[in-house]
């Protein structure tokens, strides 16, 4: 068995957490009212503000729900569009943390996560949003969970609690960066420092899961994703983990790359895993195997959804480069887009139409 290593080492930070940090230059906050002395107000304790020109702010992430498409992004916001991307119109959010990624298991419930470990759900497909979760929770909750568990006789969990009073030692900031529901009950959101929590009664509690995963070195997760009926984890130093619904537990797969893995898509075809410099590894057995493709990206590739009729799937990257990838030539055509700003997500919408956000919105761009 390996040996744990509970000491915080530094490594490179998550591509969301650089892309977030670079909204400050992207754009400015609006103008406000000189600040008084002890006016800070904590994002977990604030609505998020509103806006007006909402298709403009900076965008972290987007997916469907039903019919409806829904976008997260900075400062709380979540916006909403019924008509395919053209126009967009704002939802109210109970904080102002930074929200990066989304999971839409049906067309009606939803989570959010981001910034100070919040976990946010609707029911309504985005229009309404309730806090189930974040950070100070997280401190006490996840502690206990384990301490529990040890005092049961369990003492294997005594690293996973080790690990979790380090992470949370510095307060309730550490993000979650990215989530999946399998349906509206079961699910489960990672992020830095091997942060990992899951729920089986959707959302109103959750649980650690550090000891689930095959990582005893506590890397980064950057994404989860549930694909052609299993579960992948992409993480640091070329890390991807699949669940053993057998077990329960997460096992590492070997994928020959030695940097991060970013996200991870695909289908019942092949799995895509993506990272820094346009970094793309292909599998076509479900994560045992893995080949580097011949990327024409030079940004770090930030998400990648395929196009089901077509066998093709689009990469997009923190450059703002666009592309298709042709399953079945093995070939990269590159796609137009409205913004040269460095792209967060992409789902493809009908007639060859995709749905593009970026840290200067939102667009809609050709397939083609």
């Amino acid at each position: 068995m390996r040996q744990m290593n509970h000491r915080r080492t530094p490594r490179a930070a998550s591509l969301l957490l650089v892309l977030a940090a670079c909204v400050l230059d992207a754009q400015a906050a609006p103008p406000a009212a000189p600040a008084q002395k002890g006016s800070f107000v904590d994002p977990l304790d604030a609505p998020a503000l509103m806006h007006g020109d909402v298709a403009a702010r900076p965008v972290m992430a987007v997916a469907r729900a039903g019919t409806r498409l829904v976008a997260a992004g900075m400062r709380g916001l979540i916006i909403v569009s019924d008509d395919a991307g053209k126009s967009w119109r704002q939802a109210a959010v109970p904080v102002r943390s930074d929200l990066l990624a989304l999971s839409f298991p049906t067309a009606h419930d939803g989570w959010a996560v981001g910034h100070d470990g919040v976990v946010l759900h609707t029911a309504d497909a985005g229009s309404t949003w309730t806090r189930q979760f974040d950070g100070r929770v997280a401190a006490a909750s996840l502690a206990a969970s384990y301490k529990l568990g040890i005092a049961a006789g369990d003492t294997a969990l005594q690293p996973y609690l080790d690990q979790i009073v380090l992470n949370y030692r510095q307060g309730p900031s550490l993000p979650l960066l990215s989530v999946w529901f399998d349906d509206a009950q079961h699910g489960m959101a990672v992020g830095p420092f091997g942060s990992a929590i899951a729920t089986s009664d959707g959302g109103k509690t959750w649980l650690p899961m550090l000891e689930r995963i095959d990582n005893p070195q506590f890397l980064h997760l950057n994404a989860i994703r549930g694909i052609a009926g299993e579960v992948f984890i992409a993480g640091e130093k070329g890390t991807v983990f699949r669940l053993d619904r057998s077990t329960g537990k997460f096992a590492s797969l070997e994928t020959g790359y030695a940097g991060s893995f970013f996200g991870i898509a695909g289908d019942e075809r092949a799995l895509f895993a993506y990272g820094l410099r346009g970094t793309i590894y292909r599998s076509t057995d479900l994560g045992t195997s893995w080949a580097a493709l011949k990327s024409p990206l030079h940004g770090a590739v930030t998400s990648a959804a395929p196009i089901e009729s077509r066998h093709a799937v689009v990469f997009v990257t923190s450059s703002g480069e666009a592309t298709l990838y042709d399953e079945a030539t093995d070939s990269f055509s590159p796609l137009k887009t409205r913004h040269a700003a460095a792209l967060t997500g992409v789902v493809p919408l009908a007639a060859d139409t995709l749905a593009l956000t970026s840290l200067a919105g939102t667009s809609v761009a050709s397939a083609r």
